[in-house]
């Protein structure tokens, strides 16, 4: 809902976006800023690509906080592709505690998947559709945080929340001690080559989301399905996890719906989508209340539920992040937002394809005094408990091996 001016930061230099083309040999040293290593077996500490299946020799090693591709470089985490390797990997190692993008393009596009070795070392054959096409990768730490955040533009605010992650509906906001910042390309303005270059050569981030409510002409509006394609692509460059767009909660999902347009022309472009948000706000029900305030927040729970459960069914494959919701921004009763906050969040905890949710604290109901401290619904939300948003590590259709 929230509606920002992002600033855009001055481009840079240019990272043109490019189809599978053929790779420039390079020299495989240690000096020549692959990070690459053939000698001897692999430490079982890095990124390892192999040309074989089950990681065997011959293997190279490649260095974390680095995007690898055929593109010139534009930086000193922009790394040419190891030699020999573009369009020849057949199998990975991925150490435990970080996250690898792999794609057909060298620009991040086509062909991809996401792999987050969170709970072990990850020692598996590519799938079929990416083995001996390569041209990119990313390569960066992943964080596990919990799945409550919080969604504010108030610095003040969210270190009073203290919750483990944030987004402020912006790219360029910073990161707290213990709190990682979410970055937002808000707009299609946002997506820029000068942007990817300043989202990857941050170290403190490893998600991205997309435009908001661009279904709404009061937010990000952007009406035509390519155009919001286009300016999607851009951003697969930067090798995060990626959020689709998130459009109000009646375009969701459904025949003809701005989000399922768009999934259908990202699915046949092979746009890569790791994550699912949405936004909820019982919609047309501020009137459909119980007897009592718990009864009230009971039946807003019971008609979360089953949207959530809806949104799941049409994409069954992505997990979701539920970035806005409350129980009506109409409704002004601190017990039904506090006792829904319950319900819902009890329900996310245990719901293994949720990863992420925040609450979205309408008018009514605010958040912070003003001056900063948390009101009594600021401070039962952030009393509230919440499980790691990742349950496992993540593999998509690779196949493990020993």
């Amino acid at each position: 809902m929230r509606n920002l001016h992002l600033v855009l930061l001055p481009l840079l230099i240019a990272f043109a976006a490019c189809k599978k083309e053929a790779a420039q040999p390079v020299n495989n040293t240690p000096n020549n800023n692959t990070g690459g290593n053939q000698q001897g077996n692999y430490s079982g500490t890095k990124l390892t690509l192999s040309k074989g299946e089950k990681v065997v020799s011959p293997w190279v090693e490649l260095s974390a906080d680095s995007v690898y591709t055929s593109e010139t470089a534009v930086a000193t985490l922009f790394r040419t592709f190891p030699a020999d390797f573009e369009d020849k990997a057949v199998s990975f190692f991925l150490p435990k505690g970080y996250m690898a993008v792999f794609a057909a393009n060298s620009d991040g596009t086509g062909e991809s998947i996401s792999i987050v070795a969170k709970d072990n070392d990850i020692k598996a054959n590519l799938p079929a559709r990416l083995r001996n096409n390569i041209s990119f990768i990313r390569y960066i730490k992943i964080s596990n945080p919990d799945k409550k955040g919080t969604a504010s533009v108030s610095d003040a605010a969210v270190q009073a929340f203290a919750a483990q992650w944030y987004y402020g509906w912006s790219l360029n906001k910073s990161s707290f001690p213990d709190q990682q910042f979410i970055p937002m390309t808000w707009g299609k303005g946002s997506c820029t080559n000068a942007n990817v270059k300043y989202l990857v050569e941050r170290n403190d981030v490893d998600h991205l989301l997309s435009f908001n409510e661009p279904d709404n002409s009061s937010q990000s509006n952007i009406p035509v399905i390519d155009t919001a394609i286009q300016r999607y692509k851009i951003m697969q460059k930067t090798g995060l996890r990626l959020g689709s767009p998130v459009t109000e909660q009646d375009n969701t999902f459904g025949a003809g719906k701005w989000l399922t347009n768009f999934m259908t022309q990202a699915q046949s472009q092979k746009l890569r989508i790791d994550v699912l948000p949405i936004h909820w706000y019982d919609w047309g029900n501020q009137t459909n209340n119980g007897a009592t305030d718990s009864l009230t927040a009971e039946k807003v729970f019971t008609r979360f539920v089953a949207f959530v459960e809806k949104v799941r069914l049409a994409y069954p494959n992505l997990p979701i992040w539920v970035t806005e919701y409350n129980a009506n921004p109409n409704r002004s009763s601190d017990v039904v937002h506090r006792y829904f906050m319950k319900l819902s969040t009890e329900w996310m905890n245990s719901t293994s394809y949720i990863e992420r949710y925040s609450y979205f604290f309408p008018a009514a109901v605010p958040a912070v005094q003003p001056d900063n401290s948390l009101t009594v619904a600021g401070a039962y939300w952030k009393s509230l408990p919440s499980t790691k948003s990742l349950s496992g590590n993540i593999i998509a259709d690779a196949v493990l091996v020993q």
